[in-house]
């Protein structure tokens, strides 16, 4: 059964939570998807690949912007 493999209690996130820490959370407990919960109900599923692409797309703006200021000074 689908137990044997399961985490219990199951581990989640809500919509409020930050990416570094639900990052933070799947790297420390070894899991690759998160479900997010809101009053009780799934709401949907987050993998660290959604996570990390999220982190790196942030990055590459911040940094751009700095490039940007950088230029225009």
């Amino acid at each position: 059964p689908v137990s044997r493999v399961m985490t219990s209690p199951a581990i989640t996130a809500d919509s409020a939570t930050e990416v570094l820490s639900a990052l933070a959370t799947m790297t420390q407990r070894r899991i690759r998807h998160l479900p997010v919960v809101e009053g009780g109900e799934i709401k949907g599923i987050v993998s660290i690949g959604d996570l990390v692409k999220y982190r790196m797309e942030r990055i590459e703006a911040e940094a751009e912007a700095m490039r940007d200021y950088i230029q225009s000074a």
